[in-house]
Formats: structure tokens, sequence, C-alpha cells
């Protein structure tokens, strides 16, 4: 630091004989020391008490000036200490808001992964669904007609295959429309369905009625003899009766037709 020379009412100074002490301020306020010396010695020119009080005046001013400065450098070693933390923690806080940005990134890259990905699923599924309904309102359409159904037979329920019922449907369609010989084919081959269906019954019935108004008296007369046997409990027996009597009547046996007759009397 260059010394400079105080004004002449800030400079401090000592005379002496032949030599003299000059203080000088310096620029950060410290006090510094000058000593002049002429053709003797300075310490020959003052008395042994006045130039110690000089000497530790002027030392107590300069460590005075010198735990300052110390104090000062100490103060600005610790500011710069502080904002260089301050820096150190702003830095390391843009590095974390950086890693933190690429990870929020990752995870919305993520999430439209997994979101197209879950569109392609539900699509997937919409689509097994229709294909699931479809297929079941087939299965169904087809099932339908195999699956068994309830129907009243002279007053009585059963369940039945509807291609059963189907079958003697068809059979007594043939017979109200006149089709005789048709009507007994179809009957006769009804016969062939399970010996526990509920229309055998009815199918020996309308059987003989059948032969008998196609003219096949006898084979009338041995269906509905039969029948009577079978199903004795039938609704239908009095009528079998009577058209048993008629047929063996039309085939010329009136004894027979006179016991049916009385029988059915």
């Amino acid at each position: 630091m260059p010394m400079q020379l105080l004004p002449s009412h800030e400079r401090l100074t000592r005379p002496s004989r032949g030599s003299r002490f000059e203080i000088f301020r310096g620029p950060s306020g410290g006090l510094l020391l000058a000593l002049a010396t002429l053709a003797s010695p300075a310490w020959a020119l003052f008395g042994d008490d006045e130039a110690r009080r000089a000497v530790l005046e002027v030392r107590g001013k300069l460590e005075a000036f010198q735990r300052e400065t110390l104090r000062q450098l100490n103060e600005l070693a610790r500011q710069q200490a502080d904002v260089e933390q301050r820096l150190a923690r702003l830095e390391q806080g843009q590095r974390v808001n950086l890693d933190q940005q690429n990870q929020i990134d990752a995870l919305r890259a993520d999430v439209a992964r997994l979101r197209g990905q879950l569109e392609v699923q539900l699509n997937e599924i919409s689509q097994t669904r229709k294909q699931q309904k479809d297929l079941s309102a087939a299965l169904d359409s087809r099932m339908k007609p195999l699956e068994p159904m309830q129907v009243t037979i002279d007053d009585k329920t059963f369940t039945v295959d509807q291609n059963e019922k189907r079958a003697y449907e068809s059979a007594l369609e043939l017979f109200r429309a006149s089709d005789f010989k048709g009507a007994i084919a179809a009957f006769q081959s009804f016969q062939k369905t399970p010996p526990d269906s509920p229309y055998l019954p009815l199918v020996a019935y309308w059987q003989g009625g059948a032969q008998y108004a196609n003219g096949e008296f006898k084979a009338a007369i041995a269906t509905l003899e039969q029948f009577a046997r079978r199903f004795p409990d039938s609704v239908r027996v009095p009528d079998a009766m009577l058209i048993l009597g008629n047929a063996q009547a039309d085939a010329g046996d009136r004894k027979s037709a006179r016991c049916g007759s009385r029988a059915r009397d």
C-alpha cells in the first residue's frame, strides 16, 4: 500500500532537536509512523521517557490498525465463504431441479406410453366383448331349439324336447289337412321316440283315428285296442272306444261293435 502524506492539519509532528517523528494517516484510516533523521542520531535528542511514550503510542496505534485490518479481512473471508455456499446451494438446486425435470419428463413419457397401451387394450376388450356377445347370440339361437320346454297335454304339464314337440305337431297337422296316409306314417315314425314321451298317448289315439279315416279299419281296431290297454287313465279313452266301435262295425264285426258300445256305456 503506498504511503501518502497527510495534509498539514492531519500530520502529527513531534519537534525535537535535530530529528522528529512524523505520524501519517494511511488510506484505510490507520496511522503510520515515519522517522526522519537529521545528521545526528534521533534517540540522543529525546529523553528516555519521552521517546518510550512516543514509541508505545505509535506501536499501540499500529496494533489497533492491524487488528482492525485482520477483522475486516476475516469478515470479508466470511462473506466470501457465505456467498460461495449460497452459490453452491443454488447450483445444486439447479441440478436437482434439472434432475427432477428430467424425471418428470420421463414420467410423462411413461404415462403417455401407458395411456396408449391402455387404449389399445380397451379397444381389444371392446372387440372381444362384441365377439363374445355375437357368439353368445348365435349359440343361443342354435341351442334354443334344443332346449326342453314345458307343454300342456290333456290338462297336464310336461317338459318335452322341442324336436319331439315339432314332430308331434307336424303329424297332427297332416291329420287336420286330411292327409291321413301321411299322418299315419308320421305317427308311426314318432313311435321311435323315448317310451316315456308324454305325447305317446296322443300319438296312439290320433294314429288310430287316421287309420279309421283312411279306411284301414282292422289297423285302426288294433291301434285303438292297444291304446286302451297301455293308457287306461287317459282322458281320450272314451273317444277312442267310440272310434274303435265304428271301426269294428265298418269292418263287419257287429258283435264286437255292440260289446264295445255296451262297454262304453
